[in-house]
């Protein structure tokens, strides 16, 4: 009897014993598991954080990269639109200016691609330009015709007037002015002569006194200067021609004197 109750005791107290060591174990594997949890959570911050710094090393690298290639390609753009200027400038020299505007066309591709500055090669062209209208006006001048005043006055009007050219551009603008007038007397003193000569009389009557009208207004607006004295001449010539050959048979009031 004693020995079954002794053995009970030892029973029950080893019982407890087990019970608390796995108690232990257990609260030492919740611990152990905890902090594990902690740690894993800890470890992948840590990781996903140095992804991420990679990441941005990666793409500070690629952007150093690019902005590397980019000043490369500037720099060949500049070399490009130096050299396309220096080439725009000697065909200008040697008056080649089919050239001129090709590589000006190139040259402005490169720099408005590039933002780069477009001055240099308007200027280029603009000398250019300078240099066509000069040689027109030459060619002009040397025009001797009076009676090529419309042709001149026609082509004059396709020349730009740039101020290096301005007043030989109006000097000959003046001319085509003052040749007409001269053509319009020549034309007015013809038909008066031939309406003296009674040839058509009334019709070159007619058209002396339009010649005359239209040269004298001409004269009136500044554009030519006035032969007063040629004017006078040709209005005697048609009063004579008036009294011989017209007469009482045909009175324009409005045309004779």
């Amino acid at each position: 009897m004693y020995n079954n109750s002794m053995a009970t005791r030892k029973n029950v107290k080893g019982k407890k014993s087990s019970g608390r060591k796995m108690l232990i174990v257990l609260i030492v594997l919740v611990l152990l598991g905890g902090g594990t949890y902690i740690g894993y959570k800890k470890y992948a911050a840590y990781q996903k954080q140095l992804a991420e710094q990679r990441q941005k090393e990666e793409e500070l690298r690629k952007q150093k990269l690019a902005e590397e290639q980019k000043r490369k390609e500037l720099e060949q753009a500049k070399s490009q639109l130096a050299d396309l200027i220096a080439q725009m400038k000697d065909a200008l020299r040697k008056g080649n200016y089919t050239l001129v505007r090709e590589l000006a066309e190139k040259a402005r591709r490169i720099a408005l691609a590039y933002n780069l500055s477009i001055d240099e090669i308007d200027s280029i062209l603009r000398k250019m330009n300078l240099a066509i209208a000069s040689a027109q006006i030459s060619k002009l001048e040397k025009i001797d015709d009076i009676y090529a005043y419309l042709l001149v006055r026609k082509q004059l009007r396709k020349i730009p007037r740039y101020p290096e050219i301005a007043s030989r551009w109006d000097r000959l603008w003046r001319k085509t002015f003052q040749n007409e007038y001269i053509v319009l007397l020549d034309l007015s003193e013809i038909t008066a002569r031939k309406t003296k000569e009674g040839d058509s009389p009334e019709i070159n009557y007619t058209l002396s006194k339009s010649y005359l009208k239209k040269a004298k207004s001409i004269a009136v607006s500044g554009m030519a200067e006035s032969d007063v004295s040629r004017e006078n001449t040709i209005l005697d010539v048609q009063s004579q021609a008036y009294i011989s050959n017209i007469g009482r048979s045909f009175q324009p009031v409005s045309l004779y004197r």
